[in-house]
């Protein structure tokens, strides 16, 4: 947690912004990384900020902008986001292009390490990766110059063992420090004597572990002990997938566009089915539509149905990861597919910079909800004069999974209609 959050980033930015520490015989106008700085850093803030709709709720706290509150108490969690998630569509065109691609060798590493599940072949490409990071920092910035020794830090030399920690220790992410911040925060708001806190602190943690016990031993002693896994007003589907409300009570027609869209997916897969009629004269196709969808890895994607996407500033959760199955009939999502990234930019980028278009009707598919593996983001942008799509996942995603599923009894998605 602390060297990817805060060590590196405490390294990088201030080298982009050319407020790193300059040695006498060092000449700052020599620093062609130094690119954030005056207009170009606040225009960079911009656009960071600019991102947060387009953050789903549950990437957690998004990156403020950087030129205004870098320096009023910026988080570790908004420093991963900005240089491991957003980092290479903000940067794009701003660092220059051999420093640019160097940058995104280290955020492919960080992406693969920061997983839950790394294969063999995953990890070795993050060890050459972190290696040649490392070697590239050397050439780039340091350049083999004494007065410039300041640059190599021992967290750049630290990258180096991340691959071969994870060959001993597991996947990091399950030994990072996130949780253990948490409860110390969560301690920390327990304690009631602030006259003598450290014995105060002892016997809330002492507590906190003895009523897990028993929670553990007993289970019946749980408050929640019994309670349905879903809210109410809701469809389980299986497997962790359930629809959650908004719901219509009555079908609906669709555009023509869909209703040939539904038509072809029937005729193909299921030409026998009662649902034919609901089609009217004009093959628009009548449906019952719900608003939000419950994945197994806890994470809910909400359709364009729901109400909450409609507010100012709303976070968007409606772009998703799925994969091709036709097996069911029932549920069904209608969905707009993007187009493949560019493959250009992919290999520059070393995997990173994901920039697809969005297809609109012409990208029209119907697929099975169960399908969905992950709600993404998806931040448009402009390249060459025609908007595009960013897609990243948040870090360390496939931890979700080892948690229970929540939910919030008050959200106005959650009430019938």
């Amino acid at each position: 947690m602390h060297l990817i959050s805060l060590n590196i980033p405490d390294l990088l930015i201030p080298l982009w912004r050319g407020t790193f520490e300059c040695d006498a015989d060092d000449d700052k106008s020599t620093w062609t990384w130094a690119v954030l700085t005056g207009n170009v850093w606040k225009d960079f803030g911009k656009a960071v900020a600019a991102t947060t709709p387009h953050l789903p709720g549950f990437f957690d706290r998004p990156p403020r902008n950087p030129a205004e509150k870098i320096n009023s108490g910026y988080k570790a969690w908004e420093f991963t986001i900005l240089l491991y998630g957003i980092g290479p569509l903000v940067l794009h065109n701003v660092l220059p292009l051999p420093y640019w691609q160097h940058f995104c060798k280290l955020v492919r590493a960080v992406r693969i390490i920061s997983q839950y599940n790394i294969t063999r072949e995953e990890l070795e490409v993050a060890a050459r990766l972190f290696v040649e990071f490392i070697e590239g920092f050397e050439q780039l910035y340091y350049q083999r110059k004494l007065e410039r020794i300041h640059f190599v830090r021992q967290s750049i030399h630290a990258l180096g063992h991340y691959a071969n920690e994870v060959v001993t220790k597991g996947p990091l992410i399950c030994a990072s420090q996130w949780t253990m911040e948490r409860t110390i925060g969560n301690l920390v708001g327990e304690i009631r004597q602030p006259s003598n806190p450290y014995a105060n602190l002892t016997q809330r943690a002492i507590r906190r572990a003895q009523h897990n016990t028993l929670m553990v031993m007993i289970p019946t002693l749980d408050p929640d002990y019994g309670k349905p896994l879903y809210p109410r007003w809701s469809k389980d589907l299986g497997n962790g997938y359930a629809l959650l409300k908004l719901q219509e009570r009555s079908r609906h027609a669709t555009t023509f566009a869909e209703g040939i869209i539904i038509k072809a997916f029937l005729d193909a897969h299921y030409p026998n089915s009662p649902e034919y009629i609901f089609f009217d004269l004009h093959q628009r196709f009548r449906v019952c539509r719900w608003a939000r969808l419950r994945l197994p890895n806890g994470q809910t994607c909400r359709s364009v149905f729901s109400l909450r996407e409609t507010r100012q500033n709303a976070r968007h959760a409606r772009n998703v990861k799925a994969y091709h199955n036709t097996q069911t009939l029932e549920p069904l999502a209608l969905v707009s597919v993007y187009s493949p990234p560019d493959r250009t930019l992919l290999q520059e980028s070393n995997d990173t910079f994901y920039t697809c278009k969005h297809q609109g009707e012409a990208g029209l598919r119907v697929v099975q909800v169960t399908t969905f593996l992950s709600v993404v983001s998806m931040i448009p942008h402009m390249l060459a004069g025609e908007e595009r799509f960013y897609m990243f996942e948040k870090p360390g995603m496939d931890l979700a999974n080892l948690g229970g599923i929540l939910w919030d009894e008050d959200d106005e998605d959650n009430q019938p209609t």
